[in-house]
């Protein structure tokens, strides 16, 4: 397992011409939710909301991934292209260069926090025509990349923050799907299950193609214990928010 030792922190901006529209989400595995006042399972809005795609979480209902089909923007791509470039360290599926072309698209999976412009407030990171982000990115987290089928939403999120999985840590009571809390192995088999529908296999490395099925787990795997590994690295997590912080994925 890696261990955190630098968090690289990247102010991005989202260009776009829209005028404020709705973000096309689709929800996987859904079941009923034990809170409707929890807010946790819509922690990556605000990247929608800066670039004027109003997303819309339901709080009746949590679900294991949350997939966001459009507007598309360039940005979009290039934010994957970025958080490739960025991370220390790359556990790659298929060739990750995104100049060279498979034959289909790839997705970027990682462990990363997100802060507003400024003020600590969201408002200062929806400007008009180039919404403002800061994207932190951890050294012992490792970027997974994937090829990705024409299924493949534009990018997508694990509802589960860092806050509620330092929660489970020191929990005294049972964690996991029986009660809807947090626990690793749930996150695990929530995040291999929804890839398992839109990876493409075909366009796996042949060397790993075979027991891709393996070799995706494990990759989860240090991608989840990297997160639940930062609360030893306190000191330089700096402004990561627990309640902003978790699992994303992008397209590209």
């Amino acid at each position: 397992m890696l261990q955190t030792t630098n968090v690289t922190s990247l102010q991005v901006g989202i260009k776009h011409k829209l005028m404020g529209v709705d973000a096309d989400l689709r929800f996987t595995g859904i079941y009923p939710t034990a809170n409707p006042q929890d807010c946790n399972k819509g922690w990556f809005c605000p990247y929608l909301f800066a670039s004027a795609r109003t997303p819309q979480i339901p709080r009746a209902n949590d679900f294991s991934i949350c997939q966001f089909y459009g507007p598309f923007l360039a940005g979009d791509y290039q934010m994957a292209h970025k958080l490739i470039s960025e991370s220390q360290h790359t556990l790659p599926m298929c060739d990750p260069n995104p100049h060279t072309d498979i034959g289909t698209n790839r997705m970027v999976i990682v462990f990363t926090g997100i802060s507003p412009f400024r003020a600590n407030m969201w408002s200062t990171s929806r400007r008009p025509g180039c919404g403002t982000i800061v994207f932190h990115l951890l050294d012992g987290c490792p970027a997974l990349v994937i090829p990705v089928t024409s299924k493949a939403p534009v990018c997508a999120w694990s509802p589960w923050t860092l806050a509620q999985m330092r929660q489970s840590q020191y929990s005294i009571t049972p964690q996991g799907p029986a009660v809807g809390t947090y626990s690793p192995e749930w996150q695990h088999e929530q995040v291999c299950e929804w890839l398992d529908t839109i990876i493409s296999v075909q366009h796996i490395t042949p060397a790993i193609r075979d027991r891709y099925v393996d070799v995706l787990g494990r990759m989860i795997s240090l991608i989840i214990n990297g997160a639940l590994a930062l609360d030893k690295c306190q000191p330089l997590l700096g402004k990561l928010d627990p309640e902003r912080s978790g699992i994303v994925m992008f397209r590209y």
